[in-house]
């Protein structure tokens, strides 16, 4: 058995991904990282005391706003969680999610967070989060399509048009193939067909139709 014994968020400037999702800081000495506890619970906030923040003016704006090589991200934002075992000869389980960011500065002045990637790190796995364009047709129900408020063929391959889409295109990760299709295309033009760009590799994905949902 094991229990939730402890919530922090990690700030880090700087800072690159190492073996098993481990967030190592380029310039510890300079810029420590901050590791702020928090109670289980959401919609909690963290508002920094004044004065106590960090002096970035050593970098240009061109090194805030992109990765630096060897993929160093301006801002890395970690939330950890430590599951402690009820016995005392297991190893704590630890979850992650990092989020990897730069840093954009705005019209006024002043700086804006791009997040650039998003990682979770569960029971030794690591999963990279990425958006899929043309999920929300492919997950409407069917009572949204009946009553008008979504196009039925929104939800069907953009080559074939009858069987639904279930194969996103990467990397442009667009959702608008059935699988047979998907297989096809890679051995005709190998080009996403919404905007053009070559096909890396494709990502199957099971949606749920409405019947199928509890």
């Amino acid at each position: 058995m094991f229990i939730v014994s402890f919530f922090s968020f990690t700030i880090i400037f700087f800072a690159k991904e190492e073996e098993n999702c481990t967030m190592v800081p380029q310039f510890p000495e300079a810029f420590k990282p901050t590791q702020v506890p928090f109670q289980k619970g959401t919609a909690q906030k963290f508002v920094q005391p004044s004065g106590t923040g960090t002096d970035l003016g050593f970098f240009s704006l061109d090194d805030l706003s992109n990765p630096l090589p060897d993929e160093v991200y301006p801002l890395v934002i970690s939330a950890d969680t430590v599951i402690s075992p009820s016995s005392g000869s297991e190893e704590p389980l630890v979850h992650k999610q990092i989020t990897l960011a730069c840093l954009e500065k705005t019209d006024d002045g002043s700086f804006k967070v791009k997040v650039m990637k998003q990682i979770l790190w569960i029971e030794g796995a690591r999963y990279e989060l990425r958006e899929l364009y043309g999920i929300d047709n492919s997950t409407a129900q069917d009572d949204d399509v009946a009553s008008g408020l979504e196009d039925s063929g929104d939800k069907e391959c953009v080559i074939c048009l009858t069987e639904p889409k279930d194969t996103a295109v990467m990397p442009c990760r667009h959702l608008c193939l059935c699988s047979d299709c998907a297989k096809e295309l890679r051995f005709q033009s190998n080009k996403c067909p919404i905007c053009r760009q070559p096909i890396d590799e494709l990502l199957m994905i099971k949606v749920e139709s409405s019947n199928e949902q509890h």
